[in-house]
């Protein structure tokens, strides 16, 4: 079976600091995966020192790029025809866009995934992530803490209803109101 490039797979025979910016398109786009280990043919060669890979790729993700992208990627090591391979997997980040920190937030730093490549953002492009992540559509964003419970909203929920209940028990005395406001309104000077 020959292996390919796709839109969300990449292959890199060793780790180059050309790695940021594929890293960077599949966290900004719709994720993928990078094959460290493989030529750009298809052809395994693998890789010597599987932790030395991950370890160095690591360092150059947590030091390189802007924002933290170091919880979308996840390493695993596969042995394929044989020969050890370093697997990471990227997924789409939730504070897109992500960026080169030395280039900045502009072309030259951002990158997405176009076809079977990786291109530098337009800045309609940048503009849009931005929009897309800044908060205002929080409903679509995935949450990062996934074991939610219902429970305080419950209990307080149970504290205002009974609060509301005494409220709706409570009846004022407005007729004492009314004869005050008889007995004090002003009278005109002419009268």
């Amino acid at each position: 079976m020959k292996l390919q490039e796709s839109e969300r797979t990449e292959f890199k025979s060793i780790v180059v600091t050309d790695i940021k910016k594929e890293i960077i398109a599949f966290a900004n786009c719709d994720g993928g995966k990078i094959y460290i280990g493989i030529e750009d043919d298809g052809t395994v060669i693998g890789v010597e020192d599987l932790d030395s890979v991950a370890l160095q790729v690591s360092n150059m993700v947590r030091d390189a790029i802007k924002p933290d992208l170091t919880m979308f990627l996840h390493y695993e090591t596969k042995e394929i025809e044989q020969k050890q391979v370093v697997i990471i997997d990227i997924q789409r980040g939730t504070e897109r866009p992500y960026y080169i920190a030395k280039k900045g937030l502009r072309p030259e730093g951002v990158y997405v995934r176009q076809g079977y490549s990786s291109v530098p953002a337009t800045d309609t492009a940048i503009r849009k992530m931005i929009k897309e992540t800044d908060g205002d559509h929080f409903e679509d964003m995935r949450s990062l803490d996934q074991e939610l419970t219902f429970c305080d909203p419950k209990e307080k929920h149970h504290i205002r209803t009974a609060t509301d209940e005494n409220f709706r028990n409570y009846k004022p005395r407005w007729n004492l109101y009314e004869s005050c406001f008889i007995t004090f309104r002003p009278m005109r000077a002419y009268d």
